[in-house]
């Protein structure tokens, strides 16, 4: 009722032009922390997580790499404003007690990411060439970053925005930390190597001419489809 006065209170300020724009509050989650090192009360914090994934083969989005910051619950950190840290230990710092839990929101968050990249490249392939800034043009890369937030008594992760370079600086910043201290290799780098090389083989075979001899059956129309996506120009020759 208060946000509906205030509200109603300034539109009547308002030239017709001017609008006012609502947005959801969202209270980050506050869990208790299990054994707790010192006995003075600990700051209520909030903890965002980025994300990174990229368009694999097949345009299938696949998750790269996952980093996580922790700030004030009344602000909460932003990009490169806390180093990274994994997410399994940083759900472990902020509460989340049971390793099933843990591994549950992992899973949570991997299926909401790849759903994001899937729904913009689902939007992007029905835009036209000019609406999407090229022929060519197309998102291989997507960061989207989440707040882990409690709704009724339950963790869920939240949607914050996407971006593409605030969350590759963050993602690869953790993945360089890790091999520094002795980690294993991620498969950031491979990841993204493979989406760099698949538009870079697109590139080269742009614009030129095949000469197919002999169409193959109909279990062969999506070499078709791949043609007209790689901006090849086809030649049938039959006898």
């Amino acid at each position: 009722a208060s946000v509906a006065q205030a509200v109603g209170a300034r539109l009547q300020g308002l030239t017709e032009e001017d609008s006012v724009l609502l947005e959801a509050m969202v209270p980050t989650a506050r869990l208790p922390v299990p054994h707790p090192r010192s006995p003075a009360p600990r700051l209520p914090m909030a903890l965002r997580i980025c994300t990174l994934v990229c368009r694999s083969w097949g345009d299938r989005p696949q998750l790269c790499q996952v980093a996580c910051t922790m700030g004030r619950a009344e602000s909460p950190a932003r990009h490169g404003a806390a180093l990274p840290q994994g997410l399994d230990s940083s759900l472990q710092q902020f509460g989340v007690v049971a390793p099933s839990e843990r591994q549950a929101l992992a899973t949570r968050l991997q299926e909401a990411t790849e759903a994001a990249m899937a729904a913009l490249l689902a939007a992007e392939a029905e835009l036209s060439p000019q609406r999407r800034g090229g022929t060519r043009a197309h998102t291989d890369i997507l960061g989207v970053d989440f707040l882990l937030a409690c709704v009724d008594d339950t963790l869920e992760l939240v949607a914050l925005a996407t971006n593409s370079q605030r969350c590759l600086e963050t993602c690869a910043l953790a993945e360089a930390m890790g091999r520094a201290v002795g980690d294993p290799p991620g498969d950031l780098p491979r990841l993204l190597a493979e989406a760099m090389l698949h538009r870079a083989q697109c590139h080269l075979v742009e614009g030129k001419d095949i000469l197919l001899i002999g169409a193959g059956g109909v279990s062969k129309s999506f070499v078709w489809e791949a043609a007209r996506d790689y901006g090849l120009r086809v030649r049938i020759w039959g006898a």
